[in-house]
């Protein structure tokens, strides 16, 4: 057992002088002796894993509102308001232009009374100065009118607004102004929350491109122009209850986010023209013969 103890204490003894001298050694290089080993692993071999960007709220960043519920669904109190489209429209083919007028029954059914109202106004893309000719390279993109010099975008001759029923009902002229691809219009009062309505007319034309940003154009053919027509009316942008009024611009790209509402459509062309439109016909004893009519009754049928 001595023989042991001063084994053991020799070896204690040895430990603490090299200890000792271990710790004069970092006291008289610095921390950086001490944290050597970390700092050799290579920048390769370190983690950039972030967990809390992985793993970030994202879209939803809180529990919920009235509005919409945590899990994205619509909440007790959600809401969207409704544009309803009263259009007649005439198409000069001689001179590729469309010519219209427009009734827009908005109603507001959000928690805010709106002040003014936002338009889109696709067309104006075609303009020289809008924003979208300044980004689209004139050859080789899809977007824009690939360089056709041509009077292009809207043409907007009035602007009034319709409110009140009955005795009460108004119409007067209001104040508008067009900023690239959209127009603001300026309301004579504002507009109720929670179901406020009001009429918007619009009188407007424009020319067709040649073509118009993969989504219309005119084709010559040998028998007679064909006439592909989009983005052919003013319409409204989307009050929302996440960003108010939405209004990006249009620059050729990209798709669209519009209010829910019904369209009441009034076309009239050339007599040698046959119109393809969504919706439903209601007067195919105008523009059919009695033959075509009896088909169109089968094929309804069928």
């Amino acid at each position: 057992m001595r023989v042991s103890f001063y084994f053991f204490f020799a070896f204690f003894i040895s430990l603490f002088f090299v200890n000792a001298a271990l710790s004069q050694e970092r006291e008289r290089r610095g921390p950086r002796f001490a944290m050597q080993k970390k700092q050799e692993a290579p920048d390769s071999l370190k983690s950039k894993y972030k967990y809390t960007e992985a793993f970030a709220n994202g879209f939803y960043s809180n529990a919920g509102s009235p509005t919409r519920s945590a899990s994205g669904k619509p909440g007790h109190d959600y809401w969207q308001n409704q544009a309803d489209y009263n259009i007649a429209v005439t198409l000069d083919a001689s001179q590729n232009k469309i010519f219209g007028n427009e009734t827009i029954t908005y109603t507001n059914n959000s928690n805010d009374s709106l002040e003014f109202l936002w338009l889109q106004l696709d067309q104006n893309l075609f303009e020289d100065s809008s924003r979208g000719n300044a980004i689209i390279p004139i050859r080789g993109s899809r977007n824009g009118a690939r360089g056709q010099s041509f009077d292009g975008g809207y043409k907007i001759s009035s602007v009034s607004v319709t409110s009140g029923k009955g005795r009460k009902k108004k119409t007067s002229s209001v104040r508008y102004k067009i900023s690239d691809t959209r127009m603001k219009v300026y309301l004579p009062r504002p507009l109720k929350a929670r179901g406020g309505k009001i009429n918007l007319n619009i009188g407007f034309s424009f020319t067709s491109p040649d073509y118009g940003s993969d989504r219309m154009g005119v084709l010559e053919t040998k028998n007679g122009k064909l006439f592909t027509v989009a983005q052919w009316y003013p319409r409204m942008c989307v009050y929302d209850d996440l960003n108010g009024w939405n209004t990006l611009p249009y620059l050729g790209a990209g798709e669209f986010y519009l209010e829910y509402g019904d369209f009441d459509i009034s076309i009239t062309t050339p007599s040698d023209h046959i119109v393809v439109c969504s919706g439903e016909l209601l007067n195919p004893s105008d523009v059919y013969t009695a033959e075509q009519e009896k088909r169109w009754d089968a094929a309804e049928k069928s």
